[in-house]
């Protein structure tokens, strides 16, 4: 995939969406699956510009510090920006009803088909990976707090936060299928 560069145009990210288009017309989706794809493809658009805009943030200024800071959004947003496209899609093209042999985008979001509940090692592996991440988040809170103790940067208390905030999130998905289904 492309992502937007400095000097990179929404209506060029705009044609990104193409599929989905092309999937909504192919299996004549309902208005409900168009109002969902337009406006994933509008969110995608505005996702480009403002990667555009992040994008000349950094490349404005020569503090090592807001580059940096910057590149990390940059790459949460370029994220979002391929998840909106790949969202898009799978409702487009109507990943539910497909059939072996249909014709599938090659960027979707996967059905989630039910987990098998006899792979007692994927089951096994998933435990000891929630515990690891809540283990792991537990120890960023306390070395956070040593930090913060002995430095006054807060610029490395902010990054350990977002830390803490990433491994939230691994921990939600590793519940969401231990639960196999949205808690």
């Amino acid at each position: 995939m492309v992502w937007p560069r400095r000097g990179a145009t929404s209506l060029q990210t705009a044609t990104e969406f193409e599929d989905a288009l092309e999937g909504l017309r192919a299996t004549r989706a309902s208005p409900g699956a168009r109002q969902i794809v337009e406006a994933l493809k509008r969110h995608g658009r505005e996702e480009a510009e403002v990667i555009e805009r992040y994008n000349r943030l950094e490349g404005g200024t020569h503090a090592p510090a807001v580059q940096y800071l910057v590149q990390l959004i940059v790459e949460d947003e370029r994220r979002h920006h391929r998840i909106l496209k790949e969202l898009a899609n799978t409702i487009a093209w109507n990943v539910l009803a497909w059939s072996p042999g249909t014709r599938v985008p090659e960027k979707v979001v996967p059905v989630l088909s039910k987990i098998d509940r006899d792979d007692r090692s994927f089951w096994a592996e998933t435990k000891g990976l929630l515990k690891h991440e809540r283990d792991d988040r537990a120890r960023l809170r306390a070395l956070r707090r040593q930090l913060r103790k002995h430095y006054s940067e807060d610029l490395w208390l902010m990054l350990l936060d977002l830390l803490i905030i990433d491994t939230t999130k691994h921990i939600k998905i590793l519940q969401f299928l231990l639960n196999d289904r949205y808690p």
